[in-house]
């Protein structure tokens, strides 16, 4: 029985943003929120928005979240698109009507 590593996958999204802790109250404190696929990570709360957002920039350096790469960078169906250029360009046309994948 062979065994093979599997490789590693790309989480499908990643988001970071500053959230309030209620929308209905004019007295609210603020927080930080990494998301990276199904981790959240979040800051402490903070009386103004402008000191979550230092923190939430600072908690992104610490995960490192820019060098993170996801599914959704790649676009949807990144197959399928190759193969519609591959046959596009196979075909010999120029108008750009051509999408058959079945022949």
């Amino acid at each position: 029985m062979e065994t093979s590593s599997s490789p590693i996958e790309k989480i499908c999204q990643k988001n970071s943003q500053v959230l309030p802790t209620n929308y209905h109250l004019p007295e609210r404190s603020y927080y930080g929120c990494v998301k990276l696929g199904s981790d959240n990570h979040y800051t402490p709360f903070y009386d103004t928005f402008d000191e979550a957002l230092l923190e939430l920039r600072c908690l992104e350096k610490r995960l490192s979240y820019e060098t993170v790469e996801t599914i959704e960078m790649e676009g949807y169906y990144p197959q399928r698109a190759i193969l519609i250029e591959e046959k596009y360009q196979a075909s010999g046309r120029t108008n750009g009507l051509y999408s058959g994948l079945v022949d």
